[in-house]
Order: structure tokens, then C-alpha cells, then sequence
């Protein structure tokens, strides 16, 4: 029953196991593990000290009793669990059991070493893989963490979590095909709020692989599971945006502003709504209002300064930019901008922007109009 996802009913069989043998082993030893497997430490505790009065000797119960004294802060403990992971006949558990308390406390090279050797005496256990793709994960190194979480999805085929993490590796890597289609295998399996946190991975996934199909059903089971959630009437109106469905999407911003009246990235999706439907002056309200909430955000005062400088009113263009800037000093686009709107007060400084935003620029549009501002300033 634990290996069906039921810790509930798997402590009910054990209990009802011991209420016929108070010292039946297996019993007590699936109970701790059961225990262990919810988070419920005090009651794995008890258990496990139960089962080392019937069998003082057995090492991997002494292993988790370490690992709990241990999380409970006794410092002997840890050496406990150190001595029986290191002896030459030590289990599974004892060193994993080690990794899991070394990489709590930080110590990736240790952990990494322990579950390596509780890999030695499980191989077949996608355990020890998934953690060393955590340990990957901590230590910023995306292709071996996508390796091991491979290695866990094919010893595991049927568990959501290690797909979902393989899934946040290959995006990491920037390979979205890749990260889609294991996200969607996590889906097979996914419950509770591991399936919020695969169909949130998808639906960005599909945002940006512009598959606006994929990405509405995604957002719709969202809304479906947590219909009153402000962020995902927020991105129903982002897929209608990328659909061309603009009145739609306006509709869904303006919902989600009520719920959230004040919430700046709101703002400036709405605004961004009036004004691909040519509602100019209901979007510069909207980012006025929502460049006063988010000062320092770039995006809504850089389509604010676009409206302003459309005006001739460079000035206060300038003050808002420079604003922005000092908060996201490499920011490509609010360097490009403010060289715009300086431009007509001062052309040394309008170039020092422009070199800024061609230097900084990842976006390749914005290099290039660095690029030509760049050329007509020198003129």
C-alpha cells in the first residue's frame, strides 16, 4: 500500500499486524518506514525504538533512529550514523540515510559519496539517482542532474516527481521538446500539488514553445483545480494574449484585477490588452497605475516611456528610466530607452546608453536598434 501511494492504509495493515504480534519485525520495520516516508518523525521515532527492544541488533533500524536523533540536533548521533554507514557490511539504509543528513546540512560532497555507495548496494533503486540529480541541481550542473533523473525515471517509470524534475533539467539545458514531453509523463501519474507543480512546469513550457492549444487546456485544468487563484486567471488572459483573442484576454486581466487590485504585473497585461485593441488611453492608465505599484519594474515603465516619448514628453521619460535603472543597472532595453529619451537634451550621454544596450542586449532586436540609434547619433 505504500508503494500505491497509501501511507494511511499501509499504517492501518501494519498496526493490525502487530495487534496480533506486538514484536513482528517486518511489521514494525514497515511502519517506520511508512513513518519516515509522510514526515512523521516522532511517530517513526517511537516505532523504530519498539522495533530495536525486539531486535537490538538491527542495523537499519539503528540507521534511521541515528538519522532522527540527529535531525532532533544530538551531535553523537550523526557519528552514529557515520560509524554504521562506513562498516563493511553496511545496508542500503544506512548510507542513504548518511546522504540524506549531509545534504541537509549542507555538505554536497559527503552526501554526494554516500548515496553513490548506497547506489553499490541498490542498484535498482531510483533513490540514490535522484538524489545525486538534487545534489546536480545545487551544484548548477544541469547535464549530470538530466542524467541522473533519467537514470530514476527508468527505475522508476511510474513516479511523478523524478520526470518532473528530469523535465526542470532540460529546460535548464534549453531543450523544451525534451522538458515537454517528460513534464507530460509526470502528468500520467501526478496527484495533489505534485500535479499543480507539473501542469505550472507545462504550462510555461507550452508559453514558451508557443503552443497556444497545449497551453489553453493546461491553464483551463488549472483553473479547474484552484478556481478562485489570481495567478492563473492571470495566465488564461496570457494564452488568450498569444491566441489573438484580445478582448478575451482583457476580460480575464480585468477579472483577476479585481481579486488583486494593486498587483502590478495585472496592470501591465491589461494595458498591454488596451492597447493592442487601440485603447491608448485605457493603457496608459493602466501602466501608470501600475508603474506607481512596481517602480523599479522595467517592463511596465518601458511600455509607459514608449506612450511618453510618443507625446514628445521626454523629460519625464528620462526621470522614470533612470529610476528603473538604478535598481536593473543591466537592463538592455531601459539603457536603449533612456538613450532615446536623452537623446534631444544630450548626445554624449544618449551614446553612452546606446553602447550600454548594444553591449547588454541578448534580445537581438534590441541590439539592432542600438545599433541604428548608435549610427544616427554619430551623424
Amino acid at each position: 500500500m505504500l508503494q500505491q501511494g497509501q501511507p494511511a492504509e499501509a499504517v492501518k495493515s501494519f498496526q493490525k499486524g502487530l495487534s496480533i504480534d506486538p514484536k513482528d519485525v517486518d511489521c514494525l520495520m514497515g511502519l517506520v518506514r511508512t513513518h519516515l516516508s509522510t514526515g512523521a518523525a516522532k511517530d517513526a521515532e517511537g516505532a523504530v525504538t519498539r522495533l530495536l527492544q525486539v531486535q537490538p541488533d538491527n542495523t537499519e533500524a539503528q540507521a534511521h533512529l541515528a538519522m532522527l536523533k540527529a535531525q532532533a540536533g544530538d551531535a553523537v548521533a550523526l557519528v552514529t550514523l557515520k560509524a554504521l554507514a562506513a562498516a563493511p557490511t553496511a545496508g542500503y539504509f544506512e548510507r542513504f540515510n548518511l546522504g540524506t543528513l549531509l545534504a541537509e546540512r549542507g555538505d554536497l560532497e559527503g552526501a554526494k559519496a554516500a548515496f553513490e555507495a548506497a547506489q553499490v548496494v541498490a542498484p535498482h533503486s531510483a533513490y540514490p539517482h535522484f538524489e545525486l540529480g538534487r545534489i546536480a541541481v545545487q551544484r548548477k550542473d544541469t547535464a549530470a542532474a538530466a542524467e541522473h533523473f533519467q537514470q530514476a525515471t527508468a527505475l522508476a517509470p511510474h513516479e511523478a516527481l523524478p520526470h518532473l524534475m528530469l523535465s526542470r533539467a532540460h529546460a535548464a539545458n534549453g531543450a523544451v521538446g525534451l522538458a515537454i514531453a517528460a513534464a507530460t509523463r509526470a502528468l500520467e501519474n501526478a496527484q495533489g500539488r505534485t500535479r499543480v507543480a507539473v501542469l505550472q512546469d507545462l504550462l510555461r513550457l507550452y508559453l514558451q514553445a508557443n503552443s497556444q492549444d497545449a497551453a489553453r487546456r493546461t491553464i483551463l485544468e488549472l483553473r479547474e483545480l484552484e478556481p478562485t487563484q489570481v495567478r492563473y486567471i492571470h495566465l488564461h488572459g496570457l494564452a488568450c494574449m498569444l491566441a489573438g483573442e484580445l478582448a478575451e484576454a482583457k476580460a480575464l486581466f480585468g477579472e483577476a484585477l479585481q481579486r488583486a487590485p494593486n498587483q502590478w504585473d495585472i496592470l501591465h497585461s491589461l494595458a498591454q490588452a488596451h492597447e493592442a485593441l487601440g485603447e491608448r488611453a485605457e493603457a496608459r492608465k493602466q501602466l501608470e497605475a501600475a508603474v506607481a505599484a512596481a517602480p523599479q519594474e522595467p517592463g511596465p515603465t518601458n511600455d509607459l516611456v514608449r506612450l511618453l516619448m510618443g507625446d514628445q514628453d521626454h523629460a519625464r521619460a528620462r526621470v522614470l528610466l533612470e529610476r528603473v535603472l538604478e535598481a536593473n543597472p543591466q537592463d538592455a532595453l531601459t539603457h536603449l530607452n533612456l538613450a532615446r529619451a536623452t537623446q534631444p537634451f544630450d548626445r554624449a550621454e544618449a551614446t553612452r546608453h546606446a553602447r550600454q544596450a548594444q553591449s547588454l542586449g541578448a534580445d537581438v532586436a534590441v541590439k539592432d536598434e542600438a545599433a541604428r540609434l548608435l549610427t544616427e547619433l554619430s551623424g
